[in-house]
């Protein structure tokens, strides 16, 4: 599955797309030494069957224009990696962590979470969408290779169960055929992989969730939670994100006796008009229960605080609501995951 080749002489570089034109380093102290973050876009110069590729696999962008599309994209961030273990630190174990990408707060809170496991196993991340490129995800790679890992876990983090993000994850490990979105080059490696679970229906979300829930409560009682996640653009795989945050939605009931708790998706990056039917819904929900006298808590599954948090508070602007400004990845409670996913690993 894998090519036994590797760019050994070239790892230290991220080598972007013959398309990205643009690439900044910034170096920066590490745990205990150094570690350097690579950042750059390759959404620049697209041709014109990149743009019907993805206009072809994204179903939003098809009411974009080209200059929409690369508008877009650039508002994503940029994809870079980040090694978070010191230079001297060696082991048969490699640890890399996905994300999506967030505004430099919610990058140094997610780097933050791995701290201790950095002390432990060659630790890296990489940031980004991956949707024009790898080369981010293949340098974290081979830096972890260099540090002795033979194994590699793989941790993607996020909320959805499935859709575009960890499928072009999977895709570029070699786990699927078929890219969701560009089709960019496949890690290379010898070294074994091992494609770890997202954290979505881990039921320690679910008491990171409660604990939110129960810091921001007054009156349970008198009170409603709605749990609002991002959302798959796919009808099928929302209602499975719906069904997984009704079993979210009713630890949380349970363990503070809300007088309601409901799982809603916003579907972020599906066509407007799926988006807005969402917000319809999610304000109407709010309006009916400040009507009845409830007292509205809002709390996101997303991993931290950051852009879409942004846009909930424009969503329901002008409505009686406490939104949660932290998130999943920001408590304490998820080293305890991170810990237990690298534990199977490591056995």
């Amino acid at each position: 599955m894998f090519s036994n080749l590797r760019a050994k002489d070239s790892h230290r570089v991220t080598a972007f797309s013959v398309w990205a034109i643009c690439l900044v380093f910034v170096w920066s102290p590490g745990i205990a030494g150094q570690h350097h973050e690579q950042q750059g876009h390759a959404h620049h110069n697209m041709t014109e069957e990149q743009f019907t590729e993805l206009r072809a696999k994204v179903p939003l962008y098809q009411e974009f224009t080209d200059e929409q599309i690369v508008q877009n994209m650039g508002r994503m961030g940029p994809n870079f990696e980040v090694y978070l273990s010191d230079s001297a630190l060696v082991g048969s174990v490699g640890v890399l962590a996905l994300g999506h990408g967030y505004e430099p707060s919610g990058n140094e809170a997610f780097k933050k979470a791995y701290v201790p496991t950095a002390g432990q196993h060659p630790t890296a991340v990489a940031f980004g969408m991956a949707m024009m490129t790898s080369s981010h995800i293949q340098a974290a790679v081979d830096e972890l290779t260099d540090a002795g890992a033979d194994t590699l876990l793989i941790m993607p983090i996020t909320t959805l169960k499935s859709g575009g993000l960890i499928g072009q994850w999977r895709y570029i490990f070699g786990l699927r055929d078929d890219a969701p979105w560009m089709s960019v080059p496949r890690v290379q490696t010898d070294a074994r992989v091992v494609f770890g679970p997202t954290p979505t229906t881990d039921p320690i979300i679910s008491a990171i969730l409660l604990d939110y829930a129960i810091q921001l409560s007054r009156d349970p009682a008198k009170e409603v939670v709605a749990l609002v996640a991002h959302g798959p653009d796919n009808a099928e795989r929302n209602a499975e994100e719906l069904a997984i945050l009704k079993q979210h939605a009713a630890v949380i009931r349970e363990g503070r006796q809300f007088a309601e708790v409901r799982g809603f998706t916003l579907q972020d990056d599906a066509p407007t008009a799926v988006r807005e039917s969402n917000i319809r819904r999610i304000r109407e929900w709010v309006v009916v229960a400040t009507e009845t006298g409830h007292r509205v808590i809002v709390l996101t599954t997303l991993p931290v605080k950051g852009s879409v948090h942004k846009k909930i508070r424009r969503d329901l602007d002008g409505l009686d609501y406490e939104l949660g400004d932290r998130g999943i990845v920001e408590h304490p409670m998820f080293s305890v995951w991170i810990d237990s996913v690298v534990a199977s690993a490591t056995r």
